[in-house]
């Protein structure tokens, strides 16, 4: 009897197993292939034959670079599909979800609203809110530790999220049960990465400035920088946009959907929605360092000079340092490179989840064919 049960459920599991080979292979797309272009001594031919491999090698459905040096856009392109369902192509105007290379924008905003104000990154969250809100540990923490992920906030667990699945909440309802939650100043200062530091950072700055987040935003910091298509979404998808992420598939060399479901909208810390085109007018900007309409905010969010601007990180290509940020969630990848020193920046996105390092690994073969600067 007992052989006859081993012997039904291992047929059960057999039958199960094909079905999920099946339906895996059922529910993807074969990998994209772009055809290579020709060998050539153009910069601009260099970067699209590296981006072109690396569709293939890395399994991507769409790609789009921007690269800006000396002051001026020197390469902007895109290949494959942003979606390949219906079968849209991947342009520089394409508008992407730029994951976490939005804590950038956010900090930007915060320098530019509190120091009109004399608040610095080192004071006291007490001194931003308002009066009337409860008590709250919360107001023990600086700015300063919001921005540089010290404040101890963590983000929510696996079991958190499966009992606790609510998406698309308002970034004026998170903030409040963020208030009014238990939380508990830890004793020491420790860094733990976490995207609720820049969505309470969001929150307060909509609450101090009494204008909604995104609209903070648009006004003060995309629209001086020329980026006049970009925002921070407040619903998502967005219509008229058919932008897809993916994700190779557990067992086929294939790429399915990745469903992108935002926590909060807006969302600080994620939810900027913008394209190629648009952040390479951001680059420039960032580039001209003190002579850019950021000068005084970036000053605000690095005082000493040293290291890389709160908001932002450090990021070392081929033993070289570079500031910037990596973004990814659900199907979707991104990274934004720029160093003052070398007078360069660059801008990947790609509706591919990053599982091989394919942004590094990309850069590193850009810069290597990129001339030094004038």
């Amino acid at each position: 009897m007992m052989k006859k049960k081993l012997n039904i459920f291992l047929t059960v599991l057999g039958i199960w197993f094909i079905l999920f080979l099946f339906l895996d292979w059922w529910n993807s797309y074969p990998k994209i292939k772009v055809v290579q272009v020709k060998t050539s001594q153009l910069i601009s031919d260099k970067i699209d034959s590296i981006v072109q491999k690396s569709i293939t090698e890395y399994t991507l459905p769409g790609i789009g670079l921007g690269i800006v040096k000396d002051g001026k856009i020197i390469y902007q392109n895109s290949f494959g599909f942003q979606s390949l369902e219906p079968l849209d192509s991947f342009s520089i105007n394409s508008q992407f979800p730029s994951a976490s290379i939005s804590k950038i924008f956010t900090a930007i905003a915060a320098a530019k609203y509190w120091s009109s104000k004399g608040i610095v990154s080192k004071d006291l969250i007490s001194m931003i809110k308002s009066s009337s809100d409860p008590k709250s540990d919360l107001d023990q923490l600086k700015i300063e530790n919001l921005l540089t992920h010290t404040s101890g906030i963590k983000n929510p667990g696996l079991i958190e999220k499966i009992t606790n699945s609510r998406s698309n909440v308002s970034l004026s309802e998170f903030g409040e049960e963020i208030w009014n939650s238990n939380y508990t100043k830890p004793d020491s200062v420790f860094f733990e990465y976490s995207d609720i530091n820049f969505d309470l950072l969001g929150y307060l700055l909509q609450k101090s400035a009494n204008i909604p987040f995104e609209s903070y935003l648009k006004d003060n910091i995309l629209i001086p920088a020329g980026m006049v298509n970009s925002d921070f979404a407040t619903e998502w998808p967005e219509n008229n946009n058919s932008m897809t992420g993916y994700q190779e598939t557990f067992v086929w060399k294939r790429i399915e959907p990745k469903k992108l479901e935002f926590d909060r909208l807006p969302s600080p810390s994620s939810g900027l929605i913008t394209s190629i085109e648009e952040m390479n007018l951001f680059l420039i900007h960032l580039l001209r360092g003190d002579m850019g309409i950021f000068k005084n905010e970036l000053k605000w969010l690095n005082p000493t000079k040293i290291g890389a601007p709160m908001g932002f990180q450090e990021i070392r290509i081929d033993d070289e340092s570079w500031l910037g940020h990596f973004g990814g969630q659900a199907g979707y990848s991104s990274l934004l490179l720029f160093s003052p020193q070398k007078k360069t920046g660059l801008i990947l996105f790609s509706n591919a989840r990053d599982t091989k390092g394919f942004r590094k690994n990309i850069m590193s073969q850009i810069l290597q064919v990129l001339p030094a600067s004038n």
